[in-house]
């Protein structure tokens, strides 16, 4: 093994709503230690229909010749299969996509973006304890192979003092199914707020929204406009049904506001005891923990406090030093 590790961080094709495993791999490669050194390679084939994906497969394999490790990071799991399997690893972020499917499809899916990759790769890391048990459910392989390594903090996000507002705004970050954003706009119906959305909602959904709820939404943000977001929120609303980790908990977190998530994993994990935690099915529970923050200052402040302490577990340093660990040991058993 050489003095210096050459390490391909191979990212899925550009989409205009996908960002959040690019921002944490340019976090990692930024703090990975002297030894290591990483350079991102984006797929330029789009994941739509047979042909673009074997270009992309192709691609890659010839991009990443030479590398001492190849890290696919997550999303496009295909891309790893031309590679070379004793120098490749793999992030699985969830499987969420074949929740959502039946048949044929979710056969097709599982094969190509989980079962062939993960013959084809010297070592698999997932995000969560929560994203490795799902993983385990749809792929029966010995559960040491699969590393977890939770995702850092990859934004600055600086705490932002803000008086709780007589109209608070209740900030959602996405707008997939799983969300949960029909049954929190059902939940709070009624009371005093607003509800923003951070990601695009056709006309139709957005009209139906607007009967229970005053809703705003935003699209397309910079990292600055999305800071921006959190700093005007009151609660961060993130009762998702599923995640593979949940970024925006400590995001909310690390500009000082209060969450309201689910109490199941890994939502329930990664904000500690710094969220009121809820059964996302339920939408009385979810009403009873917004009236609950609007009503008690001092819970709010409590949250808010041990939000910022909770940050601290999320370090970029912590996750890249983790990595860097994989990165060695992957390459010295291809030796």
């Amino acid at each position: 093994m050489t003095s210096t590790l050459d390490v391909v961080l191979l990212m899925r094709p550009r989409t205009e709503r996908a960002f959040s495993i690019e921002a944490v791999f340019q976090t990692v490669a930024s703090h990975l230690p002297p030894d290591i050194r990483a350079r991102v390679l984006v797929s330029p084939h789009p994941s739509r229909g047979l042909l673009p994906r074997l270009r992309g497969i192709l691609h890659a394999a010839r991009a990443a010749r030479g590398a001492d490790v190849i890290h696919m990071t997550g999303d496009a799991h295909y891309l790893v299969l031309l590679l070379p399997r004793r120098r490749a690893v793999l992030t699985v972020h969830d499987c969420e996509f074949l929740d959502r499917t039946r048949g044929l499809k979710r056969f097709m899916l599982w094969l190509i973006w989980i079962w062939l990759p993960a013959r084809r790769v010297a070592a698999i890391t997932v995000v969560s304890e929560a994203s490795k048990a799902k993983l385990l459910h749809w792929l029966k392989v010995d559960p040491a192979r699969i590393e977890v390594v939770e995702n850092p903090l990859t934004k600055v996000m600086c705490r932002v003092e803000k008086a709780f507002a007589e109209q608070p705004r209740l900030l959602m970050i996405g707008t997939a199914p799983h969300k949960n954003i029909n049954r929190v706009a059902e939940a709070v119906g009624g009371l005093p707020v607003t509800l923003e959305v951070i990601g695009r909602l056709p006309e139709d959904r957005l009209a139906r929204l607007r009967r229970h709820v005053d809703v705003v939404t935003r699209h397309d943000l910079t990292d600055a406009e999305l800071a921006e977001a959190y700093a005007g929120a009151d609660i961060l609303m993130f009762p998702s049904l599923s995640e593979g980790f949940g970024l925006p908990i400590i995001e909310a977190q690390a500009v000082g506001r209060p969450v309201i998530t689910s109490d199941r994993a890994p939502m329930s994990d990664v904000a500690g005891a710094a969220a009121l935690k809820v059964d996302p099915e339920d939408t009385v529970a979810i009403r009873t923990a917004v009236e609950r923050l609007i009503d008690d200052a001092d819970l709010r402040n409590r949250l808010i406090a041990l939000g910022l302490e909770n940050v601290r577990r999320f370090t970029p340093e912590r996750a890249a030093t983790a990595y860097a660990a994989v990165y060695r040991r992957v390459a010295l058993r291809a030796e």
